[in-house]
C-alpha cells in the first residue's frame, strides 16, 4: 500500500475538477475495446481540470508460459502485423509490446496521472515470470507506483479568501469473483468496513456500478456543539472495463467462462471543493456519474 498527498490548484472558490480511473483495459487481448478506450483518453485530454488514477490490469500480460489462459486466438491482431521477423520479435516479448502500446495511448495525459496501482494480471505476471511489468510501466510513464492499493489525499488550494479542502480516496484493484447483480455492492461494502475515505474505488470484476451515497453523522471533537449533527458522505464505485466479453471472432477467455457482457462505460467524478465566499462550513460536493466520453 502507498499513501500520497496531492495539491490541486484551484483558480477560484467556484471551480470544480474531475477525477477518472483508467483500469481493466487489457491491451493485447483480441476483445479489448481499443477504439472506445482511445476516445475516453481523448475526452480526458480535453477536460480543463482533470486527473486520473491507474486502476490495474492495463495490459493482458498473458503469455505462453500461462498454460491455463494463453491462447494465440486470444491475442490482438496488431501483434501479428509486419514481416515475419517483426511478428517473431513481437511474440518473443508480448508484455513489452502491450506495455508500449498502452503507454503510447495514454502519453497525452501522462502528466495528469496521480499514480498507478497494480492489478491481478500484473501481479500474476510478476509472480510466475519474474517480470517487473508494472514497475517498468510506471517508469516509462514517469508516474508513481501505488502498489496494490493506495490512500490519496487531495488538498484543493483555497484560492483567494477561501479555506482549503481535503478529499481522501482509497483505491484497490479488487478481489473475489461473483457474477450476480448483488456481488459488486457486497464487495464495495466490504471495502467500506476497513477503509475510511470520502471516495472508495475498485475494479477487477469489470462491472460498472455506482453505490448509493452513504451519509455518516458526526459531531466536532472540540469547540461548541452545533445545533444539528454534522454530516459527511462516503461515495463508492466500480469503474467498469474496456473489454468486450462477446466480441465477434474466435472464442475468448471471457466467452468460454460464460461471463456476463459488460457495458463499455466508465466513471466520472466531479468535485467542487468550495462554495464561494462565506461558505466554509458547507461540505465538499462530490458527484459520481457515467462518463459521457462517447457522446
Amino acid at each position: 500500500m502507498q499513501m500520497k498527498h496531492v495539491e490541486i490548484p484551484m483558480k477560484s472558490l467556484h471551480d470544480t475538477f474531475n477525477l477518472y480511473v483508467i483500469g481493466d483495459v487489457h491491451i493485447g487481448s483480441s476483445n479489448c475495446a481499443e477504439k472506445h478506450f482511445k476516445r475516453f483518453v481523448k475526452y480526458i485530454e480535453k477536460q480543463p481540470n482533470a486527473y486520473w488514477i491507474g486502476g490495474g490490469d492495463y495490459c493482458s500480460c498473458i503469455t505462453p508460459s500461462d498454460l491455463k489462459r494463453f491462447d494465440f486466438n486470444g491475442l490482438a491482431d496488431w501483434l501479428f502485423v509486419g514481416s515475419a521477423l517483426d511478428i517473431k520479435e513481437a511474440l518473443a516479448d508480448i508484455s513489452k509490446q502491450e506495455r508500449g502500446r498502452f503507454c503510447e495511448i495514454v502519453k497525452p495525459i501522462a502528466n495528469r496521472c496521480l499514480g498507478l496501482i497494480e492489478g491481478n494480471h500484473e501481479q500474476k505476471f510478476m509472480q510466475h515470470n519474474n517480470n517487473g511489468h508494472h514497475y517498468l510501466m510506471c517508469d516509462q510513464l514517469g508516474v508513481d507506483n501505488l502498489t496494490d492499493c493506495a490512500f490519496l489525499r487531495l488538498r484543493a488550494d483555497k484560492g483567494k479568501g477561501g479555506d482549503s479542502r481535503v478529499i481522501t480516496i482509497f483505491i484497490m484493484h479488487g478481489f473475489g469473483g461473483g457474477r450476480t447483480a448483488g456481488a459488486e455492492p457486497c464487495h464495495l461494502a466490504r471495502l467500506g468496513t476497513f477503509a475510511e475515505a470520502d471516495i472508495v474505488l475498485r475494479g477487477h470484476s469489470h462491472t460498472f456500478h455506482i453505490a448509493p451515497p452513504e451519509p455518516r453523522l458526526y459531531i466536532p471533537t472540540k469547540g461548541r456543539l452545533p445545533a444539528e449533527c454534522l454530516e459527511r458522505t462516503v461515495r463508492k464505485a466500480n469503474w467498469g472495463c474496456w473489454l468486450k466479453s462477446y466480441a465477434a471472432g474466435p472464442s475468448t477467455y471471457d466467452s468460454r467462462a460464460g461471463y456476463p457482457p459488460r457495458p463499455l462505460v466508465t466513471l466520472e467524478i466531479t468535485i467542487k471543493p468550495h462554495h464561494g465566499e462565506n461558505n466554509k462550513h458547507k461540505p465538499t460536493i462530490i458527484r459520481m456519474s457515467e462518463c459521457p466520453y462517447d457522446m
